[in-house]
């Protein structure tokens, strides 16, 4: 069967079992977690494959790397994935989950990348902005990439807005070139 079509059906098997059980918002942040330190330890993937590790052991290792959440429902569903040797797809699972979540709450992700700290107030302005823009709630992202020099560079949905100055430079030297 197809990774997609089992990681999406476990996520909202998830979904729907977080949400009769009212932690749905606990859920979503553990697997925000989750997928953050896939991203962050690449060998974390290999480690929860390894046959040599104990149920207990791999349990142990989800709920370190999902931030030792107490939400029951994320740790049956541990319990289960575990027993159904499913592990592997974790990553995929966790992804699934996010999107499930947000497209139930018409939630977005909008990911500012900017070159210096912002002020709270800018960051709200922005984000009221594209809310107005999108008609949907953001969940909201802000980088720190001293390499754009100057502006910022915002993306949301499949939209990106090339604002900054690193950019404006690229361009102009394709347009030398």
């Amino acid at each position: 069967m197809d990774i997609g079509i089992v990681s999406s059906r476990y996520a909202k098997a998830l979904l729907k079992f977080a949400t009769a059980h009212k932690q749905t918002d606990e859920v979503f942040k553990a697997m925000t977690v989750l997928k953050e330190s896939f991203c962050k330890v690449p060998r974390l993937k290999t480690v929860l494959a390894n046959p040599v590790l104990s149920a207990d052991e791999i349990y142990r290792l989800l709920s370190l790397a999902s931030g030792k959440s107490e939400c029951s429902c994320l740790q049956d569903f541990f319990r289960l994935v575990i027993k159904n040797r499913r592990v592997g797809l974790m990553p995929f699972i966790a992804n699934s989950y996010i999107e499930a979540y947000r497209a139930e709450r018409n939630m977005i992700l909008c990911e500012l990348t900017v070159p210096a700290e912002l002020d709270a107030a800018v960051v709200e302005r922005i984000k009221a902005v594209v809310e107005g823009k999108t008609h949907k709630q953001v969940d909201f992202s802000l980088h720190i990439d001293p390499s754009i020099i100057g502006g910022f560079i915002i993306e949301y949905d499949s939209q990106r807005l090339d604002a900054s100055v690193a950019g404006r430079l690229r361009e102009l030297r394709k347009q030398i070139a």
